[in-house]
């Protein structure tokens, strides 16, 4: 007796799922991470309930990554606003004291060492997470990604709440140290023995290494998945082609820029990268400055005109999206996280 095959179709994927599983990828950039803050306060409060519920997972980088402790860990996106903005200064400065009582400013250019002691940004972590700076990052309850790379052995560091590996009772003060140790800038951090440093340095818009992990870790396809994704408010750092021109090591990394060029790229790769996946569920906040408001903002600089240009820039970029997106973002603050 004959057997009768039965022809199988392709196989059916299974049907998406009606609830989206949220991201919230928040970039690093310094003092400029306070126009990201002022962003995080506003949608905050316009989904009326902590921005954590409204995610499944956080993921930033340097103050990105701060920023990302502190809203994994629920603390009120007001309170770091406040807390960057009136500890952002002295992440900045660098002073000797003299007779009198009165001290000044000594500026330093990062060649033979960093041109800031760790002592201010300590003191900006410390009070930007509160009591939560002392907690494992394995004791955080929303799924959170920071990012940082190691000058020790040259590999990248995620540190990651779920993860299982050494890493999972650092604390969040460590994570908040190590992803924002810019080279020039700050001290490398050391856990365990290994010199971290920003993890700017591979992804200042953690957008990507986010995307990976919700598919890798939670299991998400790129059609389950939405990401908000909010900037610093970053220039252009490009300059006019000049045939024959060449620069050394000292003119590339003081007159040109070489950390400002190498991150910028990184982070326009990844921009792209996720937002050729994800399409229309990408929304990326950000702002590009002309080149007035360019001048008075930078990584390091926390006067009050980078302070007042920052809150002009977030306030754009608060419109434009509203403007052109604000039927998807209302969806985005709209999401409960599982």
């Amino acid at each position: 007796m004959a057997e009768t095959i039965k022809r199988r179709g392709p196989a059916k994927k299974p049907p998406v799922s009606p609830a989206p599983f949220q991201v919230l990828s928040l970039s690093g950039g310094g003092y400029r991470g306070l126009f990201s803050a002022m962003i995080v306060e506003e949608y905050e409060k316009r989904a009326g309930k902590p921005l954590r519920e409204c995610f499944d997972l956080v993921a930033g980088t340097s103050i990105g990554g701060i920023l990302a402790c502190g809203i994994a860990a629920g603390i009120p996106a007001a309170t770091i606003r406040e807390a960057f903005e009136r500890r952002g200064k002295g992440i900045f400065e660098r002073r000797i004291g003299l007779p009198g009582g009165l001290s000044v400013r000594i500026p330093r250019l990062g060649i033979l060492g960093a041109r800031y002691s760790r002592a201010g940004l300590e003191r900006a972590v410390e009070d930007t997470l509160g009591e939560a700076v002392g907690m494992r990052i394995a004791d955080v309850a929303k799924p959170l990604v920071v990012t940082a790379v190691s000058a020790t052995n040259g590999g990248h560091v995620l540190f990651d709440s779920r993860a299982s590996d050494s890493m999972k009772d650092v604390t969040l003060r460590e994570v908040a140290l190590s992803t924002s140790a810019a080279p020039t800038y700050f001290p490398e951090f050391n856990i365990g023995g290994n010199s971290l440093i920003d993890g700017g340095v591979i992804a200042n818009a953690p957008d990507a290494v986010a995307m990976l992990k919700s598919m890798a870790v939670f299991g998400q396809r790129p059609e389950e998945i939405r990401m908000l994704s909010i900037g610093t408010a970053g220039g252009v750092t490009g300059e006019v082609f000049r045939d024959g021109r060449s620069a050394g090591v000292l003119k590339w990394m003081v007159a040109r820029n070489l950390f400002g060029l190498t991150v910028g790229a990184q982070q326009e790769l990844s921009l792209g990268l996720v937002r050729d996946l994800l399409g229309e569920r990408f929304l990326r906040v950000d702002v590009t400055p002309d080149s007035a408001r360019a001048k008075v903002i930078a990584l390091d600089k926390a006067d009050q005109t980078a302070t007042a240009t920052l809150r002009e820039l977030a306030k754009l970029a608060i419109e434009d999206v509203d403007r052109q997106r604000g039927a998807d973002l209302a969806a985005f603050l709209r999401h409960s996280a599982s």
